[in-house]
């Protein structure tokens, strides 16, 4: 029998994220309720609908990639992304999620006035260097003013935070993690997860999903499979870069140019926000 050490899923692996969260929609308001209080004043989140679960039928877990946490609040709509590492690539792909998300909800109404603020919430890990939260808007250099009022990123550098906290000492450290536990929660291992003491129904709820998540058979030999793909995906899209493939990247910016053009945004606004020329818009 092998001695080898398992490894530990933590929240910071996006499968492990989704399934707690989406099993239990009270985790995932209250989860919401701590993020976003800080920077929506008088928030009260009654409610949250789930969106677009494209949750495979036969079978328990949700596939990588398959979903996204996508939910409805009332008068906000959020997807959560979790960045194992965070780059040039990923913020762009999630400033497309952001886009995708806003045209579809545009093209089912019937003005450019009454439309939900759209917010991307990004859990970020190695690689992003903000100083705990970074808001991302469409604003007007110029007058700096909003250009766009219900467009918002939200990034979290986890590690920040967790570093932050760390380095406290007292009951500056036990406040600090009390006002932050929904996003240090991200970086805990398997010790820091059995060395929880006195937590809340919340965090005891989320720590006993986690490690029964690890030790359902099923769960982790899916998680070792997916891993193993997403690391095979992972070696191709660097050997596709460096060979200077960029492996459907400039259909998907046409696409996002194509849409707004739908939408009636100027070609030079377009062109601003793909980085494609006025020409290459026009021809689209």
């Amino acid at each position: 029998m092998s001695n080898e050490k398992k490894e530990f899923y933590g929240l910071n692996y996006d499968p492990v994220f989704k399934n707690v969260f989406y099993r239990d929609k009270s985790l995932l308001k209250r989860f919401l309720n701590d993020i976003l209080s800080n920077f929506y004043d008088n928030l009260i989140i009654n409610d949250v609908s789930i969106l677009n679960t494209e949750i495979p039928k036969d079978r328990l877990y949700i596939k990588n990639k398959t979903v996204d946490i996508l939910v409805d609040i009332g008068d906000k709509k959020i997807n959560c992304e979790v960045n194992m590492s965070y780059d040039n690539e990923t913020e762009f792909r999630n400033f497309l999620y952001l886009m995708q998300a806003t045209i579809h909800d545009v093209k089912k109404g019937t003005n450019y006035v009454d439309i939900e603020d759209h917010i991307q919430l990004n859990i970020n890990f190695v690689g992003n260097k903000a100083q705990g939260f970074e808001i991302s808007e469409y604003t007007n250099i110029t007058t700096g003013i909003r250009k766009i009022p219900y467009v918002r990123t939200i990034d979290i550098n986890v590690d920040y935070f967790r570093n932050t906290w760390y380095n406290l000492v007292g009951i500056e450290k036990e406040k600090y993690y009390e006002d932050n536990k929904s996003i240090i929660m991200f970086s805990f291992n398997e010790n820091d997860l059995k060395n929880l003491k006195d937590e809340d129904e919340y965090m005891k709820k989320i720590k006993n999903d986690v490690e029964e998540l690890n030790q359902d058979s099923e769960f982790y030999q899916w998680m070792t499979d997916e891993e193993d793909r997403q690391m095979m995906e992972n070696s191709i899209k660097i050997r596709c870069r460096r060979e200077g493939i960029e492996e459907g990247r400039s259909e998907s910016i046409k696409e996002i140019a194509r849409n707004l053009k739908k939408l009636g945004t100027s070609i030079s606004d377009i062109s601003k926000a793909t980085g494609l020329s006025e020409k290459e818009i026009e021809e689209l």
